[in-house]
């Protein structure tokens, strides 16, 4: 009979940093987790006990080289295809006019493509209740995002990353190469 292997994240190491929000200090937990269909992947979280903000990332071990991943969500079980985030990585949704591009406080992590869809309402939601975006706008994509979120329209997620890291954890995913230009 074959062994089933551990299935829960091995702690490896501990580190501290400051908190970018109110500089306190966070205690980083690194642990180590395979990935079915995946492979081996760093999981790094803290959180600050002064102001609650909450840290985390995700890393590979051993990298595949920059990529390009496409995935298309055609039907609702699409939504719980697996989403592996580096910070690094710019995700695109063409057909809802949206990118999230990596920042200084970007952060990777782990999540579904529903999850992901989740992420674009909140951050979405933020912009609307600060007027960023007009409020016809934001009702209009807010309601995009919810028949996303169900997989109750098609589109597509593409994730450029060049540090090889992020994945969409499916047969249906498509991966590229991204090419380097080197700047002289």
């Amino acid at each position: 009979m074959e062994e089933t292997p551990n299935r829960r994240p091995e702690k490896i190491y501990e580190y501290n940093i400051k908190c970018p929000i109110c500089s306190s200090g966070i205690t980083v937990s690194v642990f180590k987790y395979t990935v079915p269909y995946y492979g081996d992947i760093l999981i790094f979280s803290g959180s600050c006990p002064n102001c609650n903000y909450v840290y985390r990332d995700v890393d590979q071990l051993g990298g595949v080289g920059p990529r390009r991943v496409i995935y298309r969500v055609e039907q609702p079980e699409d939504v719980n295809a697996l989403v592996i985030k580096s910070s690094y990585a710019r995700v695109e949704i063409p057909e809802l006019g949206l990118i999230a591009e990596p920042g200084i406080a970007s952060q990777g992590y782990i999540t579904t493509v529903e999850g992901l869809i989740i992420e674009f309402i909140n951050a979405l939601t933020s912009l609307c209740d600060y007027d960023v975006v007009s409020t016809a706008n934001c009702q209009e994509l807010l309601q995009k995002l919810e028949k996303a979120r169900n997989g109750e329209l098609k589109y597509t997620i593409i994730i450029y990353d060049y540090t090889g890291v992020s994945d969409v954890v499916s047969n249906k995913a498509m991966r590229e190469k991204l090419e380097v230009e080197e700047k002289n």
